[in-house]
């Protein structure tokens, strides 16, 4: 049985990483440059959020904003809070908070139009 050990240096060891890291960055950008990276306002017409600050972000995630519901029945369109005709077709608007809403989206305050 050999016991043939290759030894392996922190120099090996911190080259490698550095290796690994720009491999992964250069996929990355290939990535990016062929659609394959996270462009909400393509995937999600209404998820343009160019125009909110930091604390109005916040507040999108604070209630659990998505732009499309987990729960079928429980719509934007259909909560009491929808704005229709907030912003360009086909997005809408919320009175919790600023931004296009998605008529699909769904957040965790969401109450049924009365």
């Amino acid at each position: 049985m050999s016991t043939d050990k290759k030894s392996f240096s922190r120099r090996d060891f911190v080259k490698s990483l550095s290796i690994f890291g720009v491999a992964g960055l250069g996929a990355t950008s290939v990535l990016s440059a062929c659609g394959g990276g996270d462009n909400g306002a393509a995937a999600d017409p209404c998820g343009d959020l160019s125009g909110l600050t930091d604390q109005e972000k916040q507040t999108r995630d604070l209630f659990q904003y998505v732009a499309e519901t987990p729960i079928p029945e429980q719509r934007c369109d259909n909560c009491e809070f929808w704005v229709d005709d907030a912003f360009d077709a086909p997005c809408g608007g919320c009175t919790l908070f600023k931004g296009p809403v998605a008529p699909a989206g769904w957040c965790n305050s969401w109450v049924a139009e009365s």
